[in-house]
């Protein structure tokens, strides 16, 4: 793969973070669970916030962008259990 494609993945996970953050925090507003949803939020924002960093100082890796990825479809295919789980232990 090139590196073009590693710039455009990296921004993809970053971007995707702050949106779904977004949606995280529109629904704790709207009345969903506190806590399952802030505990999303913080992975998302330190998944998020490496990419930050790594846009910002233009230092772009393959570890990251992989990471990024398994971690933004584990999450969705768990979301529901995650919170489901959290909800019931917490």
């Amino acid at each position: 793969m090139s590196y073009r494609n590693l710039v455009i993945l990296t921004k993809i996970i970053f971007y995707y973070c702050l949106f779904y953050m977004g949606v995280k925090v529109y629904g704790i507003w709207s009345g969903m669970w506190f806590l399952p949803n802030i505990a999303i939020i913080s992975l998302l924002a330190v998944t998020g916030g490496l990419g930050a960093f790594f846009i910002a100082k233009k230092k772009y890796n393959w570890p990251y962008a992989i990471i990024g990825v398994v971690v933004i479809i584990l999450l969705r295919i768990y979301e529901t259990r995650l919170i489901s789980y959290l909800y019931e232990n917490f």
